[in-house]
């Protein structure tokens, strides 16, 4: 049962990282044919930046929990390395847990905010007309799986010398 989990929440993992990198990587193709079109005619696609703006927002909370599994963020570690092993661990140990009970926190705030957009059938109204709520949904989903990938980073004793889940 562990194992099924794991590889579902590994699956999780992966495939929101995958719509991330996609989403990048449209960005910056769609960011080169609008600067193609304007060049050349003189027009550029409409809405495009409104859109980019959104899903470079989205792409990153959706990265966001793969990136902690992977060990992969940016770390200021100075004083961290500093310390003798066992102090660096027992304060990692410490950022771990302080690090869930935060993701824990915003991801009730996020969900609180996305449900009440929803209530109220708040919109976006910038080039395009959509549910507020579709924008802010990813908070919630992302800080749940930080949430969870700090805990597992303190029941492994995951900390500066070692790699998260191993992805």
């Amino acid at each position: 049962m562990a194992r099924a989990l794991n590889a579902l929440y590994v699956g999780v993992l992966n495939a929101l990282a995958a719509a991330a990198g996609l989403t990048f990587a449209l960005t910056a193709i769609l960011i080169t044919v609008n600067v193609v079109l304007r060049a050349v005619y003189g027009r550029s696609l409409f809405g495009l930046f409104d859109a980019i703006e959104y899903a470079l927002m989205a792409a990153t909370f959706l990265a966001a929990p793969w990136v902690l599994a992977r060990n992969a963020h940016v770390t200021v570690d100075i004083a961290l390395i500093a310390l003798p092993p066992n102090a660096r661990r027992r304060v990692a140990q410490a950022g771990n847990l302080f690090a869930a009970v935060l993701a824990a926190t915003f991801f009730w705030f996020a969900l609180e905010a996305t449900l009440a957009s929803f209530a109220r059938g708040s919109t976006v109204r910038t080039s395009f007309v959509f549910p507020e709520w579709w924008a802010l949904s990813v908070m919630p989903a992302a800080m749940f799986l930080m949430a969870i990938e700090f805990v597992l980073r303190y029941w492994r004793g995951t900390g500066p010398d070692r790699v998260g889940t191993g992805l």
